[in-house]
């Protein structure tokens, strides 16, 4: 096939793209900043994520995908292409582009996955679920007969998927992420505390102090922050259980809808769950104790993937090496096509 064939996995908090015979090219925020009067993107990336709650009235922060669907198509478009163009620079074909989309994703949500690609600048799209390319990304071969059950918890949403012989058998997308637990800090030192802070020192939080379970030893962090009271500078402390504490009802939501796909899941592919263990990827797979949670929940063996922050990718990277493991239904099509 004429063109570069790259793989891109277009999350809610990041995207990261891969190359055929180059590897893992591209790793950062899927953020744009807008200028708010002529519409223009100022900031893509990296850059956009550093202005994050630092800008003024006349600069939008947009993140155009949320819960893992394009929410904002011009804007996704206007990403997607800067990244393309990023890595293709001049070449003279336009690349062939695998990409994916959550497992609950509805006709017009994937349509608009290819709209978007396809207007970014790629030739070709080929979609395929989150959750297929995670469990080839985690080594399961499509041609398994057993069935696994694949978690990809991202910042927008966590994909739940049982995977057996290269197809999806039972799968629901849950519309909560590691952003909404970032939301979920927020509200909370606002309500409680009368402290305000961004987006970034909410995620900075999450990581060092948030947990799905109780930890055992309490830690304290210093952090920086606006006073809701006279709005001058504030520094303050927070503790590990009350980030434990305000996260608590949306983590216990997400368990919830991982324990409805095995509810709605067959005996037999039970079984082998229950044999394989449940494999969790993504970056909110990370949070302190999460694997320790669901398997308590479960009762089931839950273990987080090698390489949970790339999983995915590695998986749509093995695709563009080898196009043969693209099964029926998984073709490349053209806007064209869609007509």
């Amino acid at each position: 096939m004429v063109g570069l064939n790259i793989g891109i996995d277009f999350g809610s908090s990041s995207t990261v793209i891969a190359a055929q015979g180059k590897g893992i090219v591209l790793d950062e925020p899927t953020v744009i900043a807008v200028d708010r009067e002529s519409g223009y993107p100022v900031a893509f990336g990296n850059n956009a994520y550093t202005v994050l709650g630092r800008t003024d009235d006349t600069i939008d922060v947009v993140r155009p995908v949320v819960n893992g669907v394009v929410s904002n198509y011009t804007m996704a478009e206007k990403l997607l292409r800067f990244y393309i163009q990023k890595i293709c620079g001049n070449m003279i074909f336009k690349p062939n582009v695998i990409i994916t989309v959550p497992s609950a994703a509805t006709k017009l949500d994937r349509r608009t996955f290819i709209d978007v690609v396809t207007s970014a600048g790629a030739g070709k799209v080929c979609l395929i679920e989150e959750s297929l390319a995670s469990a080839m990304g985690a080594g399961i071969s499509e041609k398994s007969l057993s069935g696994r059950m694949l978690i990809n918890m991202g910042g927008g949403s966590v994909d739940v998927s049982v995977v057996t012989m290269g197809c999806i058998s039972v799968s629901d997308t849950i519309k909560i992420g590691g952003l909404n637990l970032d939301e979920e800090i927020t509200e909370y030192l606002k309500r409680k505390h009368d402290i305000l802070i961004g987006p970034l020192t909410a995620e900075r939080l999450k990581i060092c102090l948030g947990s799905a379970v109780m930890r055992g030893e309490e830690i304290a962090l210093v952090a920086s922050g606006k006073s809701g009271l006279d709005d001058m500078p504030i520094t303050f402390e927070v503790s590990t259980t009350e980030i434990y504490e305000c996260i608590n009802e949306k983590v216990n939501a997400m368990v919830e809808g991982i324990c409805s796909v095995l509810e709605k899941t067959p005996p037999e592919l039970i079984g082998d769950i229950s044999d394989n263990g449940i494999v969790l990827t993504g970056g909110t797979s990370l949070l302190f104790g999460m694997d320790r949670l669901i398997k308590s929940v479960t009762g089931i063996d839950t273990k987080i993937a090698d390489d949970p922050l790339y999983n995915t990718v590695n998986g749509i990277l093995d695709i563009t090496k080898n196009l043969g493991l693209l099964r029926e239904g998984y073709d490349y099509q053209t806007i064209h096509q869609l007509n």
